[in-house]
């Protein structure tokens, strides 16, 4: 007896149960699929799913997966924030702070940021006081204080990390009434504890501020070697400017990091600060290495510097040549005047 596939196919129903996902966890599962995710979010996007808009004007904005079109972008951010979206409401905000697709407004970014805020939204709160702050109204002080504290007291991720940041600085400038460096350092640590290294960084010139260098050294130590190099190259200056010979080598560190990048400015600040010996002893060795580096890719200063140290060297060498050459002449006229 034959029996056809079709007969048993018409004996299975399948139930198909929506799921609902934030942006957020449809950003992890497209991750892991990012040939296909294309395709995947622009069809729901178009279909009104305000998470896939939101993840569809973010691979815009970023390229990822297609070309970049931060225009575009922003149109899916307000069509997935008039929908009532929170976090494509702070996205909007992001767009009219950063100029992305369209063009800077303080006063919009800071409208949505609020409107996000209002909602719970951690970013959009922590954006709001960061906004708030750079209006430079003093009035505004107290209110982004308190913004800072909720999300460092309650927030998660890197919301909160940035919140603890915030918060600590307010306390030890004084920013929002006495200077309070027991609670920044408070605040500072427990954002270090979590691995960030501005938090690092701060906690440790609070330290260094009350004597405790040793520690302040180990928290530096931990800054330079976990950051990026935007901000080793913020800090290097810093510390090289300081005059503990033993902090200045944490800034030199700094300098060693960015050098392994192969820029050339690194190169450059790099080798010049071994050359002049900002953590001690000079090293002119490594240091016209890394400067020699940085010339032959074109840098004008590294090439003006290793001109005068060749013609230096050149004229060492003929001094000395001129040395021995006068000895042995001496040597001859007292031979001569012997015999």
């Amino acid at each position: 007896m034959s029996v056809s596939l079709s007969s048993f196919q018409s004996c299975f129903v399948v139930h198909i149960k929506p799921v609902r996902v934030t942006s957020g966890e449809l950003r992890d599962m497209l991750s892991r699929n990012l040939g296909d995710a294309a395709r995947w979010i622009e069809t729901a996007a178009k279909a009104g799913m305000a998470p896939a808009q939101i993840v569809w004007g973010q691979m815009l904005l970023e390229g990822r997966g297609v070309s970049r079109d931060a225009a575009a972008a922003f149109g899916w951010f307000v069509k997935a924030a008039n929908g009532g979206d929170i976090e494509a409401k702070n996205m909007v905000g992001r767009c009219y702070e950063q100029g992305w697709g369209i063009a800077p407004n303080a006063r919009r970014a800071t409208e949505y940021f609020a409107d996000a805020a209002y909602a719970g939204h951690l970013w959009g709160q922590v954006n709001l006081a960061q906004m708030l702050m750079r209006s430079g109204k003093a009035a505004d002080h107290q209110r982004c204080f308190e913004l800072f504290k909720k999300v460092a007291e309650q927030g998660t991720g890197k919301a909160r990390l940035k919140a603890m940041n915030s918060l600590a600085r307010f306390l030890e400038e004084g920013w929002a009434g006495k200077t309070d460096p027991k609670q920044a350092a408070f605040w500072y640590l427990k954002a270090a504890n979590l691995g960030d290294h501005w938090a690092q960084y701060n906690l440790a010139t609070i330290l260094l501020a009350c004597g405790e260098q040793q520690e302040a050294e180990r928290w530096l130590a931990s800054a330079v070697a976990i950051s990026d190099n935007g901000f080793r190259r913020r800090i290097a200056p810093l510390l090289l400017g300081r005059t503990e010979l033993s902090v200045r080598q944490h800034g030199l560190n700094a300098l060693a990091f960015c050098a392994e990048s192969g820029a050339i400015e690194d190169l450059w600040a790099y080798g010049l600060a071994l050359d002049n010996g900002v953590a001690g002893t000079s090293d002119t060795k490594a240091g016209m290495r890394f400067i020699r580096q940085a010339a032959s890719l074109g840098h004008a200063q590294a090439k003006v510097h290793v001109r005068h140290r060749d013609g230096y060297c050149t004229l060492n060498r003929l001094s000395d040549a001129l040395g021995t050459f006068s000895r042995k002449m001496s040597h001859l006229i007292l031979l001569k005047a012997t015999l």
